[in-house]
């Protein structure tokens, strides 16, 4: 029985084997740097850690081309099914500094995490072992192995501790272990739990089922930067002490705590002591999102750290308090997020919400100030902000009210973004917004705005007021006296206010305007003067009623499209556009500069939809007398025609002189060749083609080795053609009485004009008359061998009609028993090509 067990077990390794080594791993993606390779294996399919080191012997082997295990530096193998890692394919991985296990299938227990795993991953720095194990144990000591990790990102199943071996991890900075990205059961923090990781600066405990924290849980992280504890929904802020304290002995830079509550539930209220330990700390960011925060007692925010930059109380339930006053006591903030507040969670998210958090046991002291106590107040009041402030985010946080007279201090403000509110009524004038570069307003359901709400914004820039209900007040502006001071204005967009007409001064004073945005109006004239706007690039006038344009906007408009810088883009879309032979100017004029107006092909007709090019098409007929309409036809006509004849003539130019040539022999008793003649049909064996400057080379060289050295005859310009004749003629009477043509080729040849003709007027007589142009055969002179030849000698070359003149004497004798064969080559059988 135990031989039978054995050859069992045999068997099984075998067949392991055999899937290890027939995994298709061609999907792997290898990428090579200066720095290293970096191997890919993520997503393929793989069960099993495959063995880089290339010992195949073990029937783990795995090949890939070209790759060293030496210098692999990231090997990510996650989304896989890898359930073990008892084959320890690391071992030849010593340069390996990135690798990536996560979403696989690896338990943390004994069995994946055993003595000495690690060792060999000398030069590890991030390890990721994420949304593998919501079962089983950290096993410190094979983590101890690590020396160099520098980031570990891991699951925590319940109960799981952070040995000691974790303190042999000096270099150890970054410790995530979020439920966001993996499984994490820490339900309770102690003042142990963290006591071996001393050294790290980063700790990620988002969404860990935390519902407990004991009081200095953190407090031994000296190096401690950043922590984030949101999406622990049951801690509740009755622990939220718990997790300060202690924070005064870290080096704490950013703190999140977004969504600790539940959905649903009363009010909360942040006290004093709450984040109290805080202000002995160098906090720079606090996210308190998500809490149903309503109110904070007196001297919460004078007592946060001076060195905040960024707060975020967005999605929150805030009222008016005392504590709206202190934000001004923050010296160092620079932006401040409100986003979302009195935005409740959807009716399924409150059925569906299991969620039990701490009850909170004890309450701020009562807040004396009533939530209606602002809005008696004086109109005009002054809010202090810290002095170091940029950026609001207000939006979505049914703010409701008249914005009248009120200022900010210091004057250091620079992006407000308070859309999606009810401030119905802009009064103003707003004071302090000397600084204020961005403002968003947008969507408040406003329906009046004041001329002097704006008076003081002179730097901005960008203006959102869209989506409101503008039109009445706007229309009835005159003098422009809204936007009077915005001279640095470069962005504004009024879209969907209901405006169905504008005075022309009403941005008379901000000649820097880029972008206007007035799509979905009512707008059935347009009279806005915008010639001094030299960089307006975008004029959305979509989706309005315009019907035409005057001439002075034309004449305007197009001044622009000349000399503005950049190109100025008009959207006339789904406008009301009249196709009438009154308007057919303007129409004209729009299809002229079609190239400036966005979507121009879906313009239409207000009269029947059709398309605009058709339309102005028909109203050119209909709107001009036909005498008109025949001259300019009749002239455009005779110009295609003309265009059209020179067009052909200059493409055939060639053939059109050969058949004169032919013609011309015809009416003086001439008879063409046979298509296919035979050699008694010819005077010459070949006609040189060649450059006067090359006479020297045809007199000595070619007659001596083809005339005198093989019999063959040949017809030279200088010598055979008929003096004080026609040259052209001479020409062609050469090339037709000759067996072959011989071109020289030289750089002075293909700069001749007469050695192209001779060259086209042979390509003639080879596609006309000898139905092949293999009859033409090129000798390439050295100094053009590597030249870039003119179409017609390329066609030959192309073809292989051509041969190289040897640059040294030993290749003359091959070369000119090579020319004498082609030249007595029977052109019998050969086709034209």
């Amino acid at each position: 029985m135990g031989n039978t067990l054995l050859v069992e077990i045999f068997l099984l390794i075998n067949v392991f084997g055999l899937v290890y080594m027939t995994i298709d791993l061609s999907n792997c993606t290898i990428e090579r740097s200066w720095k290293g390779i970096k191997v890919d294996c993520s997503s393929i399919g793989l069960d099993f850690i495959p063995d880089f080191c290339g010992n195949i012997s073990d029937g783990f082997g795995l090949k890939l081309d070209n790759v060293s295990s030496n210098e692999i530096i990231e090997l990510d193998m996650s989304y896989n099914r890898i359930t073990d890692t008892r084959n320890n394919h690391f071992q030849c991985l010593t340069k390996l500094q990135i690798l990536n296990l996560e979403n696989n299938e690896i338990i943390l227990n004994s069995w994946n995490y055993y003595k000495g795993l690690f060792s060999p991953l000398v030069s590890l720095l991030h390890l990721n072992l994420k949304n593998n194990s919501k079962n089983g144990y950290i096993n410190d000591k094979v983590f101890a192995e690590l020396h160099n990790l520098q980031e570990l990102l891991i699951d925590v199943p319940p109960k799981a501790e952070f040995g000691k071996g974790f303190s042999d991890l000096k270099q150890l900075r970054k410790l995530d272990v979020s439920g966001v990205t993996g499984k994490c059961f820490l339900s309770r923090l102690e003042q142990r739990t963290f006591e071996n990781l001393h050294q790290i600066r980063f700790l990620d405990l988002s969404a860990c089922n935390i519902n407990h924290i004991e009081e200095g849980s953190f407090s031994m992280l000296q190096n401690l930067t950043y922590l984030s504890l949101s999406f622990n929904k049951e801690m509740g802020f009755e622990g939220l002490q718990n997790v300060t304290y202690g924070l005064q002995f870290t080096n704490i830079e950013h703190l999140h705590m977004e969504n600790i509550r539940c959905l649903v539930g009363p009010e909360t209220e942040l006290c004093r002591h709450h984040p109290a330990p805080l202000s002995n700390t160098s906090l720079k960011e606090l996210n308190l999102a998500g809490n149903r925060l309503n109110w904070m007692e007196k001297d919460v925010l004078k007592n946060l750290p001076k060195s905040l930059e960024k707060m975020s109380l967005a999605n929150n339930r805030l009222s008016m308090g005392f504590y709206t006053f202190e934000y001004r006591l923050l010296p160092n903030l620079k932006e401040v997020n409100f986003s979302l507040q009195l935005n409740p969670p959807s009716i399924v998210q409150k059925i569906t919400e299991n969620c039990l958090e701490n009850p909170d046991l004890f309450r701020c002291p009562y807040n004396p100030l009533g939530n209606n106590s602002f809005y008696q107040s004086t109109p005009s009041i002054t809010f202090y902000i810290p002095p170091k402030l940029e950026t609001i985010y207000w939006e979505s946080s049914r703010l409701f009210g008249t914005l009248g007279s009120f200022g900010i201090s210091p004057h250091i403000l620079k992006r407000i973004y308070m859309r999606n509110n009810i401030w119905f009524k802009w009064s103003g004038p707003v004071h302090g917004f000397e600084n204020v570069t961005d403002l968003d307003l947008s969507t408040n359901f406003c329906y009046n705005i004041s001329t002097e709400f704006f008076s003081n914004c002179f730097g901005l820039k960008r203006l959102h007021i869209g989506d409101n209900n503008l039109g009445k007040s706007l229309s009835l502006d005159y003098k422009g006296d809204t936007f009077r001071n915005l001279y640095n204005f470069e962005f504004v967009n009024l879209s969907t206010n209901g405006i169905d007409f504008l005075h022309e001064e009403i941005f008379s004073n901000s000649p820097k305007v880029k972008f206007m945005i007035l799509e979905n109006n009512k707008l059935f004239r347009w009279e806005v003067k915008i010639n001094h706007m030299k960089n307006l690039s975008i004029l959305d006038l979509s989706d309005n009623r315009l019907s035409t344009l005057s001439l002075q906007d034309m004449q305007d408009l197009e001044n622009l499209f000349r000399t503005g810088d950049p190109e100025l883009v008009i959207d006339l879309n789904n406008n009301q556009l009249s196709c009438s032979c009154r308007n057919l100017a303007f129409l004209r004029w729009l299809r002229n500069f079609r190239s400036h107006f966005k979507n121009y092909d879906n313009y239409t007709c207000m009269e029947d939809s059709s398309n605009l090019d058709r339309s102005i098409d028909v109203l050119n007929i209909e709107c001009k007398s036909y005498l008109l309409w025949y001259i300019t036809g009749t002239i455009s006509g005779t110009l295609v025609i003309s265009i059209t004849i020179s067009l052909l003539i200059y493409k055939n130019r060639w053939k059109i002189r050969y058949l004169r040539y032919i013609a011309n022999k015809k009416f003086h008793g001439y008879q063409k060749l046979a298509s296919s003649p035979g050699l008694s049909d010819y005077m010459y064996d070949a006609y040189v083609s060649y450059h006067e400057e090359d006479v020297s080379f045809v007199k000595h060289d070619m007659v001596q080795n083809l005339e005198e050295g093989f019999g063959l005859k040949l017809a030279i310009m200088h010598r055979d053609m008929v003096p004080c004749g026609d040259h052209a003629a001479n020409i062609m009477d050469c090339i037709c009485q000759s067996k072959h043509m011989i071109c020289v080729v030289t750089r002075g040849y293909m700069e001749s004009s007469w050695q192209m003709y001779e060259l086209n007027m042979a390509r003639m007589e080879g596609i006309e008359a000898r139905r092949t142009l293999s009859f033409v055969h090129l000798i390439l002179m050295p100094e053009v061998c590597t030249s870039k030849y003119p179409r017609t000698v390329r066609d030959f070359i192309r073809k292989g009609y051509y041969t190289e003149y040897p640059d040294d004497q030993m290749g003359n004798a091959v070369f000119w028993e090579k020319l004498k064969i082609e030249i007595q080559k029977d052109l019998l059988s050969c086709s034209l090509k």
